[in-house]
């Protein structure tokens, strides 16, 4: 779903053994409330162990208030006993997620098949 005033696109896809939510543009302070919603509704709707896949490969930028959502995202994936898991493949991704260390907590992979072929 796309907010015409926002600059990303959400959008939510049930695969047979996951649920794929894709997000395309920039991840910032304005944006960051449309994706959390739509991870809450993904992750309400997931029975364990099904993962939630977050498609980021077309993000061109993602701030701190976006790096928090995630943080956030995957602890709450935590307690409810499903997986967070990040495709990227790029540096406007991976370059804040390996400084801020985020990349040894996340199971961040290049390409969705990786992604939906993980054992959990």
């Amino acid at each position: 779903m796309t907010d015409p005033h926002s600059t990303l696109e959400v959008v939510r896809e049930d695969e047979e053994h996951a649920v794929v939510v894709r997000v395309l543009g920039e991840l910032d302070m304005a944006t960051t409330p449309l994706l959390a919603q739509r991870l809450y509704e993904a992750e309400s709707t997931v029975v364990p162990p099904t993962p939630v896949v977050l498609d980021l490969g077309r993000l061109r930028f993602i701030g701190s208030t976006g790096l928090a959502l995630l943080i956030e995202h995957h602890r709450r994936c935590a307690e409810l006993g499903i997986e967070l898991r990040l495709v990227a493949d790029h540096n406007a991704v991976l370059k804040p997620l390996h400084l801020t260390s985020l990349d040894t907590i996340f199971t961040v992979v290049p390409t969705m098949r990786q992604a939906l072929d993980i054992e959990g």
